[in-house]
């Protein structure tokens, strides 16, 4: 027969509540979504290095969410036609501290800060087996936008590239 005393109960009571709390802290950080921040890094020597999301290029499995943060002052978070799967609603973040993207079908998803894009600020999402990239090319070649926003995106796909090798 096992003797309880006070001090036996008390860490008893310590160790569960403990292992509830790592419990629960474990599934709420598998709850949250990863997260894409918008960077203004004012010890940067080049405007192309200013402005920026963190990361600029992510994978992710189809239906799943990423909070965007930080879409506030001059930064904005909106889709670009041109990288977007056909039948999925356009994007459009301005002045909040976080908003979520849910990502349902497979494709790229480019994004853009509008005022920032021409330096550059530009990420891309990659939900699934996306596709062509030859064709995601094409389409950035036609792009009305600047050289720098263009080259940026002709980079990110060079890069998903390079992962999926």
């Amino acid at each position: 027969m096992i003797n309880f005393t006070p001090r036996t109960l008390t860490r008893r009571r310590a160790i569960q509540t403990i292992t509830a709390v790592c419990c629960c802290a474990g599934s709420a950080a598998a709850a949250r979504p990863r997260a894409v921040d918008q960077i203004t890094d004012t010890n940067a020597t080049a405007a192309t290095d200013m402005f920026r999301f963190e990361p600029n290029i992510l994978l992710v499995s189809p239906g799943e969410e990423v909070a965007f943060l930080n879409s506030r002052g001059e930064h904005t978070v909106h889709s670009v036609p041109q990288l977007w799967p056909d039948g999925m609603p356009p994007v459009g973040i301005s002045n909040q501290n976080e908003a979520r993207v849910t990502f349902r079908e497979e494709g790229f998803y480019g994004f853009r800060c509008r005022r920032h894009g021409q330096y550059g600020m530009v990420m891309l999402v990659v939900a699934g087996e996306a596709g062509d990239s030859k064709k995601a090319l094409a389409a950035i070649d036609q792009m009305r936008a600047r050289a720098r926003e263009k080259q940026a995106f002709a980079d990110l796909i060079a890069r998903y590239e390079s992962l999926r090798a």
